[in-house]
């Protein structure tokens, strides 16, 4: 799996705010780990053919989180979400970005990670290439009926 998708949080509940843990919180650290995952899923899927465009943002910490740049990033998870399929679980894509609670931040990552989750899944690579043409050797390996 790949390491953005692997570095996303969607599992924060109310203990995380009540004792003050960091993956309570979104700071420009938290914006830069979404832009990423999102830029590498955007890349897969166009990679694979299923085109869309995304604007991305690398984050500074003087950076304040406008109106503009959340409305700029649901665009973008809503053209990854979009262009590919997500599982029936998959949370409902919010109407704005706001990050007012847990349960929107968890929503918006766990999108993120379901698109590319299930590209990764769709489209292994040869990495991952395993089936029988009979005796042949593919590559550095034999395989054999």
């Amino acid at each position: 799996m790949s390491e953005y998708l692997e570095a996303l949080i969607f599992d924060r509940v109310q203990a995380d705010v009540d004792n003050l843990r960091n993956k309570a919180y979104i700071d420009y650290g938290d914006l830069n780990r979404i832009e990423n995952a999102v830029k590498w899923v955007s890349y897969v899927l166009n990679k694979y053919g299923y085109k869309h465009t995304i604007v991305s943002k690398t984050w500074k910490p003087q950076d304040h989180r406008t109106d503009a740049e959340m409305e700029r990033l649901h665009k973008n998870i809503v053209a990854i979400r979009s262009a590919y399929y997500t599982f029936e679980s998959t949370p409902l894509t919010p109407d704005k970005i706001t990050y007012t609670s847990i349960y929107q931040a968890n929503a918006i990552e766990k999108i993120i990670y379901d698109v590319g989750d299930l590209i990764e899944k769709s489209f292994p690579g040869p990495t991952h290439l395993s089936f029988k043409l009979g005796t042949k050797a593919i590559g550095n390996r034999s395989i054999s009926l």
